[in-house]
């Protein structure tokens, strides 16, 4: 079977009827999308599956509305996704607006609006992905395909979103760690005891942007929310890295 690439659906269980029908209408454009409720095995962990899904992504769709905005899951999707670079498209199901940690994560974004005319914005969103999914396609194919709003409204007829440029200091550089190697494996699973299957996505993104062994460990460590768990995790972290100049 060729491989088809697919965008991840982030959405809360409170919206999964809109989540569905959004994938029923992306689908229908034979546009691929991974969804946890359809697409997790049964048997499978859960956290495992969605960090695959994510890892393998061309885009994520993120359904905001009062209850996603509260969720955590979906603020560690949203992290991991911003670590593995996938372009993130905003889709907001009601007029409110993204505060605290949501509003720095989306503050580079262009959000999509589904309402108040639902099938306008299903067809934006299928124009949208399927630049992300298609890249074949230009900017200017996306916009005809997304259509164009009426009246005075702010634009939403979106081209691909491409992920906001990194800091100076956060410049791809050889990794402290070599990704995949013995030192690397022992220390994903101690962290992995702490946080779960996103410790590998964590490692990942802190070998590239760590200036130093102990300045990775640290970066580690900022993830392990109990204290005392925390100190445990950086003396044996610190203990399994070969000292580099």
């Amino acid at each position: 079977m060729s491989y088809r690439p697919h965008v991840f659906i982030c959405f809360s269980s409170t919206d999964e009827a809109v989540a569905r029908e959004i994938v029923r209408s992306l689908e229908a454009n034979d546009l691929k999308c991974w969804i946890s409720l359809r697409d997790v095995p049964p048997g499978a962990n859960y956290q495992e599956s969605i960090i695959e899904a994510l890892e393998s992504a061309k885009g994520l769709i993120f359904l905001f509305s009062g209850a996603s905005s509260q969720s955590h899951e979906i603020k560690k999707e949203l992290s991991v996704a911003g670590s593995l670079k996938i372009p993130v498209v905003p889709v907001r199901l009601s007029a409110i607006m993204p505060t605290g940690a949501l509003r720095y994560e989306l503050a580079t974004r262009q959000w999509l609006d589904i309402f108040p005319d639902r099938e306008q914005g299903l067809r934006q969103l299928v124009g949208t992905i399927r630049a992300l999914l298609d890249p074949g396609r230009t900017g200017e194919e996306a916009r005809s395909f997304a259509g164009s709003t009426t009246g005075g409204s702010r634009e939403t007829s979106f081209p691909p979103i491409e992920p906001a440029a990194g800091r100076p200091d956060q410049q791809v550089r050889a990794p402290v760690v070599e990704v995949g190697g013995q030192e690397f494996e022992a220390i994903r699973a101690l962290l992995a005891h702490h946080i779960g299957p996103i410790a590998k996505v964590i490692m990942q993104k802190a070998s590239t942007e760590a200036r130093t062994p102990d300045d990775f460990c640290e970066r580690l460590a900022a993830h392990v929310r109990v204290e005392a768990d925390r100190a445990v995790f950086l003396r044996a972290a610190r203990s399994r890295i070969v000292s580099k100049s």
